[in-house]
């Protein structure tokens, strides 16, 4: 999975902020999901993704870190800021 393109991102108050100008919405990202959208600037795996959770999350389990990261990117592919490769 990727970002999608069409989506921008600003850092906006130590937040990030992402805009779908095709629905014309905003989102904001909370740190973990933040860290996520970063990663994911080049196509990337769930476990890929875990494990920099993991490294820049200290003391989070691969366990729950590749559950938080499969939550996160099912909310983001339903928000359509993110596309498989």
């Amino acid at each position: 999975m990727r970002q999608n393109p069409e989506i921008e991102a600003s850092e906006l108050n130590g937040e990030l902020l992402l805009f779908n100008g095709t629905t014309n919405k905003f989102f904001v990202m909370n740190r973990t999901a933040a860290c996520m959208w970063e990663k994911m600037k080049e196509p990337t795996s769930e476990q890929a993704l875990a494990s920099a959770l993991c490294q820049h999350f200290k003391g989070l389990t691969e366990k729950q870190a590749l559950e938080d990261v499969k939550e996160t990117l099912k909310n983001m592919r339903d928000l359509g800021l993110i596309a498989d490769k």
